[in-house]
């Protein structure tokens, strides 16, 4: 029995970042990790700042991406994610991002949760974060 697929459209400022048929996703979103198979029922979410994980109907191994923020929405048997910034693992040199980590580490540390700052700081802290263990995956 063939396994039953759906289409997933990734797209940030820049366009269309991805388009593939799929069997399976799983996202970053505030409320948690969302899984999608075929057939979902409708859904829209917020996404987090987080690695994407797809499995493609060519390929056994699962492929993944990084989106950070934006809005997710399955209907119709379409996944389409609106994301503020998408990296895909050919792209990365975390290098200077890994730099900038301890400093934004001891920044945040001393930030109240209700500090204006913490929030963006705690966004680009778990954006690094998702990055390297994108890049040591790939």
């Amino acid at each position: 029995m063939a396994e039953e697929s759906f289409k997933l459209q990734v797209f940030s400022g820049r366009g269309l970042e991805l388009e593939a048929d799929v069997t399976q996703v799983n996202i970053p979103t505030e409320m948690g990790e969302v899984g999608i198979l075929a057939n979902h029922c409708d859904y829209v979410g917020l996404l987090s700042t987080g690695l994407a994980t797809y499995q493609t109907l060519q390929e056994n191994s699962a492929k993944r991406c990084l989106v950070s923020g934006g809005v997710v929405t399955f209907a119709n048997n379409t996944l389409t994610l609106l994301a503020d910034t998408v990296d895909n693992p050919d792209d990365l040199d975390t290098t200077p991002l890994s730099e900038d980590l301890p400093l934004l580490k001891a920044t945040l540390e001393g930030l109240s949760l209700f500090d204006p700052e913490w929030e963006v700081l705690s966004n680009k802290v778990a954006r690094i974060e998702a990055l390297k263990l994108l890049a040591s995956q790939s």
